[in-house]
């Protein structure tokens, strides 16, 4: 490990663990390339960072390398994830019908947050059954686009192919096995 003085004070950074074309996944903007690590003064100090292009978004985002991990910043998926996903999206879900509105929200939501795919995919796979069942609510219909456009942006660079295609990729999967009543 490395020290650096930042702000007067000793700050243990971790090794870089992202470099310049690495292809990432940031849990609330979606997939990117990193373009560039810079070193900026803000708040606090001058920090390291990551510059990333997310292109489905055309924008770049900056990401502090000593918190890149802590903020959910990740490799994009690998093949044996991907089938995991693919079960996820495809999976049966039974509704809890007790779940009052506002339990639910809070829910779903912090699945997102967390960052981890399988639970996207759950919400994804959530969302899509509830919307067979009923029109959704416009909060759950916007929480299920924004997720599936997070999913989309990764599977454009695993699949390789395009943003429409990664689209419709999802679609297909959540389809399966949920029919309207």
């Amino acid at each position: 490990m490395r020290s650096s003085t930042l702000a007067g004070s000793d700050i243990t950074e971790p090794p870089p663990a992202f470099e310049v074309g690495d292809t990432v996944v940031h849990p609330h903007h979606g997939a990117g390339v990193v373009v560039s690590r810079r070193r900026r003064r803000l708040v606090g100090g001058p920090r390291n960072y990551l510059e990333i292009e997310l292109e489905h978004h055309s924008m770049r985002i900056m990401v502090p390398c000593d918190c890149a991990t802590r903020l959910g910043l990740r490799a994009v998926m690998d093949g044996e994830r991907l089938r995991c996903i693919v079960e996820a999206l495809e999976e049966e879900i039974a509704l809890a019908v007790s779940e009052s509105w506002s339990a639910r929200q809070k829910r779903l939501r912090a699945m997102l947050k967390s960052g981890d795919l399988l639970e996207l995919a759950a919400v994804l796979g959530e969302l899509a059954t509830r919307a067979t069942k009923s029109a959704l609510p416009a909060t759950e219909r916007a929480l299920y686009q924004r997720s599936r456009q997070v999913l989309a942006s990764e599977l454009q660079y695993v699949l390789e192919v395009d943003e429409a295609r990664a689209e419709e990729y999802i679609d297909e999967h959540v389809a399966r096995n949920r029919s309207p009543s």
